[in-house]
């Protein structure tokens, strides 16, 4: 039987522990800030990137700039706290 994501996660946040990260789903992402479970986001950014996709945020996103990391290679990783 298959567990509800958003149950999972909720039930792992009462729990001690480490951090629980996500990488490469946006629809799993969605649904997860949907439901609120989400107290952060982590996003490295290419400036060399172009072009069209599938946007991050779906709706407007409060979003609070905790830390930014400059890398050599031009990509910058940003620290957003989701603000509820």
């Amino acid at each position: 039987m298959t567990r509800a994501p958003v149950a999972t996660i909720r039930e792992l946040k009462e729990q001690s522990g480490k951090d629980i990260w996500l990488w490469g789903s946006l629809k799993l992402m969605h649904s997860l800030l949907d439901a609120g479970v989400v107290d952060e986001v982590r996003m490295l950014v290419c400036p060399t990137s172009r072009g069209k996709g599938t946007r991050i945020f779906e709706d407007s996103q409060e979003l609070r700039l905790v830390d930014a990391t400059p890398f050599e290679n031009g990509v910058a990783l940003l620290r957003y706290e989701i603000k509820k």
